[in-house]
């Protein structure tokens, strides 16, 4: 088993769950917050056979695409925290797997 742990934007996130329901992927999803562009994220953890991570991984490059867009940011000027508007590249998806070595569900 492997356990997934994917954060994708908000705006990517809806391609993204059609496809794991269509696909019968279970997930548990969290909505969190990007500490430097303040951007909400969706936090899905997918615990699938080792068998599926390639399929999902599909699903998630099919869904979530890189883009840059123009943010207000905090950022330290030597002396202060100030606020600026910075052009970030946004979106895509940050992925972590990890092996499981035991799943219960009660």
């Amino acid at each position: 088993m492997k356990l997934m742990i994917v954060i994708v934007q908000e705006q990517d996130f809806e391609n993204l769950a059609r496809l794991l329901i269509r696909n019968r992927i279970r997930a548990t999803k969290f909505r969190t917050e990007g500490l430097y562009s303040n951007k909400t994220n969706i936090t899905l953890l997918i615990c699938v056979e080792a068998e599926r991570e390639e399929e999902i991984l599909d699903y998630i490059r099919q869904s979530c695409t890189e883009r840059e867009e123009e943010c207000k940011v905090w950022e330290y000027n030597g002396n202060v925290m100030i606020e600026t508007e910075r052009t970030l590249k946004i979106g895509g998806a940050t992925i972590f797997i990890s092996d499981v070595d035991k799943s219960l569900k009660f």
